[in-house]
């Protein structure tokens, strides 16, 4: 027989890289006196992964070029939740009709 722990590693194992927050984009000043963008009002594009850890929202910066792999792993988060909720709905339709199975 196999842990609780030994099955869960297995399981996640399975999985696709995945990470549940979200990413925004913004803009801000740098504060450097010489920046050119910053002298003509402009402010630098940034992306922002919020997330949170035990309840704490977290925020950090993504680099330019991590952008689409971090939204890859964002997306395989939300395809997986949707899959939960589905089967969620499944199993419960089968349990109303006392056709659940162990």
């Amino acid at each position: 027989n196999l842990t609780p722990a030994t099955r869960k590693k297995r399981f996640l194992a399975q999985l696709p890289d995945l990470m549940k927050g979200c990413l925004s984009l913004t803009s801000r000043s740098c504060g450097k006196p010489e920046c050119s963008t910053c002298q003509r009002g402009e402010k630098h594009p940034i992306c922002i992964f919020t997330f949170s850890v035990k309840g704490k929202k977290k925020r950090t910066t993504i680099p330019p070029k991590l952008r689409k792999q971090v939204q890859k792993l964002l997306n395989n988060y939300y395809h997986y939740r949707d899959l939960i909720e589905e089967l969620t709905d499944i199993n419960v339709q089968l349990i109303k009709k006392g056709e659940f199975k162990e």
